[in-house]
């Protein structure tokens, strides 16, 4: 039902703006575990790893012409990739400062290509079926 796999498409552009906005409130500490401390402790492999996924992710999100090849360039990333992007988001928190300082201009790109392809693919429905598909 069409209706329904637009309710999970707003719900899906909602969790990635929160995700957007936990990841971009990231402060000089760290989180609970002290996974991603200021001064760069063991939390760099894990700040590069994030980096990388969340930029190969906005490449997926911008790759394609139209909503059924971003679909699929979607589709493979979020079965390959959404477990591990999700457990790292987790895991660094809240990213220091200078961190998110350093690679502002990057996540912002990653960003805006998610959100710009969530609002010109929200009524297609083989875009919102791979959504559906491939949620965890």
């Amino acid at each position: 039902m069409v209706l329904g796999a637009m309710s999970k498409i707003m719900l899906s552009t909602a969790l990635v703006l929160l995700a957007g906005l936990v990841v971009g409130c990231g402060d000089k500490g760290s989180d609970s575990k002290g996974s991603a401390s200021a001064s760069g402790g063991g939390g760099n492999a894990d700040l590069d790893a994030f980096l990388k996924l969340d930029s190969e992710k906005g490449e997926a999100f911008a790759a394609g012409a139209d909503c059924a090849a971003k679909a699929k360039t979607v589709g493979d990333w979020r079965t390959k990739h959404s477990a591990e992007y999700k457990a790292l988001q987790k895991k660094i928190g809240n990213p220091p400062k200078d961190w998110m300082d350093k690679n502002k201009e990057k996540l912002d790109a990653n960003k805006k290509a998610v959100m710009d392809t969530m609002v010109k693919c929200s009524n297609d429905q083989a875009f919102s079926d791979m959504m559906d598909k491939t949620k965890e």
